[in-house]
């Protein structure tokens, strides 16, 4: 893993979003939060973009409400409502990465290099019908393994990994999924996945520890 790595992680409060911490946000934010229909949604929202404003803020010697962001173009199809973020004011190499599961948030900072971060919750599904397009053979072959009353957690962790690759390539959810093998069987992986306009094709992905019932993971560029 990069040496200028930061993570930071949290569980948001089941309160409602105290006026101060609003006034963090950026108009888009507020606009975001207002959209919720569920209080306590929005709530999560609020607090864990709060909290990421502060751990960059901290980075930036600014404060969390000075912080602007924006997005590229997504490598797939070109568009900037879902493209990788980034930092537009301050200027600054720093770049990030923000993910959230319910009441629970992850955040990974980096100088000057890529980065995704992935969270996600382990719950019930069926994976006949997800395990054949969002896995690779060999990946099918390692739940396969998998005690079955597991591999819903493992599936779960498979994906947390491909979604923090496709997210610091900058290709999100265009990314064909069962064409990146994470290497479920390793802790930290080398994992081959190349996007259009992204330098990288080889990747080092690493599990993030974290709650009982949640996967995280992270991924920045492999460069040895």
């Amino acid at each position: 893993m990069h040496d200028e790595v930061i993570v930071r992680s949290g569980r948001s409060n089941d309160r409602l979003v105290e006026p101060d911490v609003l006034d963090i946000l950026s108009a888009e934010e507020r606009k975001r939060f207002i959209a919720f229909r569920n209080p306590l949604r929005a709530a999560h929202f609020a607090d864990a973009h709060t909290e990421a404003r502060r751990l960059l803020a901290g980075l930036l010697g600014c404060g969390p409400a000075e912080i602007r962001f924006g997005r590229h173009p997504c490598a797939g199809c070109g568009r900037t409502d879902h493209g990788r973020p980034y930092i537009s004011r301050p200027r600054t190499r720093w770049e990030f990465s923000l993910s959230r599961s319910g009441p629970y948030w992850v955040c990974a900072a980096t100088d000057g290099v890529r980065v995704g971060v992935d969270l996600e919750q382990v719950r019930p599904m069926d994976l006949s019908s997800r395990a054949p397009s969002i896995l690779s053979s060999g990946e099918r072959r390692h739940l396969d393994g998998v005690p079955v009353e597991f591999r819903a957690a493992e599936f779960i962790r498979c994906w947390t990994r491909k979604e923090a690759v496709v997210k610091a390539s900058g290709i999100g959810i265009e990314a064909a999924l069962g064409d990146i093998d994470v290497r479920p069987g390793q802790t930290r992986a080398r994992v081959i996945h190349k996007a259009p306009g992204c330098a990288f094709d080889t990747w080092s992905v690493t599990d993030l520890r974290t709650h009982p019932g949640l996967y995280a993971a992270i991924a920045v560029p492999a460069f040895s």
